[in-house]
């Protein structure tokens, strides 16, 4: 049995990675020390970059005081250390459940008319067992690829990738393990719901940049940041001083770059260029949230921060979830090794690995399409959101124009409204438009400030079907103009 086991981690890890054993093991006051430096990804991110090039920053200081304490887990790390050890070590190490007793003994998923992943009971059993907090190594390949062909970064060399539980799972851990209570973080305004929600417990003071038709907007970032440090400069203190008394140095830059939820946005090329330069000169980490990346309608795939970072300081979230499936849960993050070696550390505490059989799952269709059919069926999905979104627009022109205001979405899932004539949008949507039976979502719940009156709300194209559309843009003109009678008097 042993032996079937050690096998099935030999495959798991040994198909695409190395494990660098440098072990120092000291026990002090009766806790046991590790630190054992994986690389599973150094020879897939080789070195390419181009002459000239600048060596990477190293942000780790960044990191919070909890995150700099953190020791790797290591019974996660001697689990990798068995996976490339020699041939008849007996493991006696974890606690990997005997695969003899797992109910399943195969697994099929058709994926169209031609196309299946089929899971012998062998390939099950190690799908259903635990995996390296990396990620299954034979999808942490494929994504590597990914990374390559899409948007890489300049220092190959540099750079980490590790599977989540989708991007939001990244997302929550990078903020863990970098975020203090009361720092203060630079968002756009607005800004996706579920980020707030990781950053409100630190009651963070939040540096609110407005968004116009192309994103955030580089005067309002500078003037923000200048009005943050006063007469200090940047570089006048290290990453963990307080610039001026009361007051923390801001160290992220937050930015969901492609359909911006809920705005729609996608942040062009130059303006990218703009914020980047603002992050290098006030250093800053740019944290780019970018699950809709390929749902976008433009005819040329968009231009990403991970892609220009000559410094090492972007952290790029990628996700499965709205071009695959939102329930199988998986994504992927990108970044500064050493980064994403902090954000290693914090899962093996927490989840321990994103779960396997989505990871096969998502491993096997990727291989099963190949780039060409990846890139066709991106080309399906966009098409078709494009199309709810056009009968969207054409809805929202034929019964908003004269009570709301509205940009063209050139990426994602959603319609950002301003409807005049309303201070605020809240008691409209939640109490009377539900007793109309019409669902949106108020603009608050996106503002960094929830206790201002607010204008916007946000409609999705995305589940109702296509002969609802126009009657649902159609109750909720009709709910707009009975608010505002009832503003008036």
């Amino acid at each position: 049995m042993l032996s079937v086991v050690q096998h099935s981690f030999r495959r798991a890890v040994n198909t695409s990675s190395t494990i660098r054993r440098s072990t120092q093991i000291v026990k002090t006051g009766g806790i046991l020390n590790s630190s054992i430096t994986s690389t599973m990804d150094s020879q897939k991110f080789s070195s390419t970059s181009k002459d000239g090039i600048t060596p990477p920053k190293n942000f780790h200081h960044f990191l919070n005081e909890k995150s700099l304490k953190r020791q790797p887990s290591l019974i996660r790390e001697l689990t990798k250390l068995f996976a490339s050890a020699e041939p008849g070590t007996i493991f006696m190490a974890g606690g990997l459940p005997n695969p003899d007793l797992f109910p399943y003994t195969s697994f099929s998923l058709q994926i169209d008319e031609k196309t299946s992943i089929n899971l012998s009971s062998q390939e099950l059993r190690l799908a259903l067992q635990y995996q390296p907090t990396m990620g299954h190594p034979e999808l942490h390949e494929e994504l590597t690829k990914l990374v390559q062909r899409c948007f890489p970064p300049p220092h190959w060399d540099n750079t980490g990738l590790i599977v989540t539980v989708g991007s939001q799972n990244a997302l929550h851990g990078m903020l863990e393990i970098i975020l203090e209570v009361g720092d203060p973080v630079v968002i756009p305004n607005p800004c996706y719901s579920s980020t707030l929600s990781i950053m409100d417990p630190y009651s963070p003071t939040y540096l609110a940049v407005p968004e116009d038709s192309d994103g955030m907007q580089p005067d309002a970032l500078r003037s923000a940041l200048q009005n943050w440090y006063g007469n200090n400069s940047p570089s006048q203190s290290d990453g963990n001083e307080k610039v001026k008394p009361g007051f923390k140095r801001p160290k992220i830059l937050y930015v969901n770059p492609t359909g911006a939820n809920p705005s729609g946005i996608v942040i062009p090329t130059e303006r990218k260029k703009e914020i980047y330069r603002i992050a290098q000169e006030y250093n800053l980490l740019i944290l780019e949230d970018d699950p809709y990346y390929f749902l976008h309608f433009l005819q040329e795939d968009p231009t990403t921060f991970l892609s220009m970072d000559v410094d090492g300081r972007v952290i790029r979230f990628d996700s499965f979830s709205k071009v695959l499936s939102s329930g199988i849960r998986v994504g992927f993050a990108t970044g500064p090794k050493n980064l994403i070696r902090s954000l290693e550390m914090y899962l093996q505490a927490s989840i321990l690995h994103a779960a396997s059989l989505s990871q096969v799952v998502v491993n096997g269709t990727l291989r099963n399409w190949g780039n060409d059919g990846f890139r066709q069926h991106m080309e399906t999905v966009k098409a078709f959101y494009r199309k709810r979104r056009d009968l969207m627009l054409e809805a929202a022109e034929k019964h908003l124009t004269g009570l709301a205001e509205w940009s063209t979405p050139n990426a994602g899932m959603f319609l950002w409204l301003k409807i005049r004539g309303v201070d605020d949008t809240f008691d409209m949507v939640m109490e009377r438009g539900i007793q109309r039976k019409i669902m949106a979502l108020p603009g608050r719940e996106f503002m960094a400030d929830k206790s201002k009156p607010c204008p916007y709300i946000r409609v999705s194209y995305s589940v109702i079907p296509e002969d609802q559309i126009e009657q649902g843009i159609s109750r909720l003109a009709e709910l707009i103009r009975d608010e505002q009678k009832l503003t008036q008097k």
